[in-house]
């Protein structure tokens, strides 16, 4: 490492940041506006802010952080949402959707997408406020130490969250925190709160346990797997899906005693919902996972779930899902025991 070519200011990433998050950082704590940084490090032709940085970080731009900070390298590829691959999702992918990761549709400098969430009591008691990346993760629809809904939007005039463009069009000395609305200033840490709803105990601790492991170090032991995700992925996308028409998320609801919210039906997949939509179609599904081997045959028995939909599209089901799957596969049969 040039230790030469250290910047004067140049923090380290924060426990869990995201990369974004701590470039807005970096640039804020040198005294400089974000765009200038970009043009010092890459010049007009290599501006990394027409992309999605944070999945899909080219080597050039952490080798940079990496050198112009003293961080490591995997220690700035770690701020990255590929740390989540094989996890959450099998591939890295440049383009299209990747599953559990909240687009941002990004669009020039801009971003269309309700992709950046945030906890406001998070950033309220951070000495140093930032953005994590379970953020930018789709399970992560209430925040497990606050026990409170995140927000994916201003909540004053609900513009999506673009806390890189907090110096874009004034003075150096103007420039936002990273913790205000780039549009309308709004201070996020003094957003209204709102306790999330667990039908019972048993999906409020399934829940928490499974969003806790996701925070832990990449590498760590833990039954939420590859196989796990894409099976709670794919009754997502069923109870959402016209296919089903409303079948199986409505039996879970009755069968729970429970009210949710209304949602579109169609090939929205869940990535692309708002966090409300989110929380309670992952409820639902929780409650099926909770249980698989009972539950599983009790939805299919009530025909709140055809046996094709459940094998759509998913290659990455663990066996113990195929068995239990292939046990629906003839009405006429019944569901078969083994």
């Amino acid at each position: 490492m040039a230790h030469g070519r250290l910047w004067p200011a140049h923090p380290k990433p924060l426990q869990g940041e995201l990369l974004s998050s701590w470039i807005v950082r970096v640039a804020q704590a040198n005294g400089i506006k974000l765009q200038t940084l970009s043009w010092i490090l890459f010049g007009n032709a290599l501006s990394p802010w027409n992309r999605d940085i944070d999945r899909s970080a080219p080597k050039w731009l952490l080798k940079a952080m990496s050198e112009h900070t003293g961080v490591n390298y995997w220690d700035a590829y770690h701020t990255t949402l590929t740390t989540y691959r094989t996890i959450l999702y099998p591939n890295r992918r440049c383009s299209g959707q990747l599953r559990w990761i909240l687009p941002v549709r990004t669009y020039a400098m801009n971003r269309k997408g309700y992709g950046q969430q945030f906890c406001p009591l998070c950033l309220a008691e951070d000495l140093i406020p930032y953005f994590r990346k379970t953020w930018r993760v789709a399970l992560f629809t209430f925040c497990p130490k606050h026990q409170i809904i995140l927000h994916d939007a201003c909540p004053f005039c609900g513009v999506p969250v673009v806390f890189h463009r907090s110096d874009f069009g004034v003075e150096q000395g103007n420039t936002r925190p990273i913790f205000k609305c780039y549009a309308c200033g709004f201070d996020f840490r003094a957003a209204t709160t709102k306790r999330p709803v667990f039908p019972s105990d048993e999906i409020r601790e399934l829940f928490g346990e499974m969003l806790a492991l996701l925070e832990m170090p990449v590498g760590q032991a833990t039954p939420f797997n590859l196989g796990f995700f894409a099976v709670l992925h794919r009754f997502c996308c069923i109870m959402g899906s016209r296919q089903n028409d409303n079948r199986l998320r409505n039996f879970i609801t009755n069968r729970l005693q429970i009210e949710l919210t209304e949602i579109e039906l169609g090939r929205t997949c869940i990535e692309h919902r708002r966090v409300a939509e989110r929380y309670d179609l992952i409820l639902c599904a929780l409650w099926l996972l909770a249980s698989p081997t009972e539950r599983i045959r009790e939805v299919w028995e009530a025909r709140a779930v055809r046996y094709n939909l459940m094998l759509k599209g998913i290659n990455e089901s663990p066996q113990w899902f195929w068995q239990l799957a292939e046990r629906c596969s003839d009405w006429r049969q019944g569901y078969r025991a083994r």
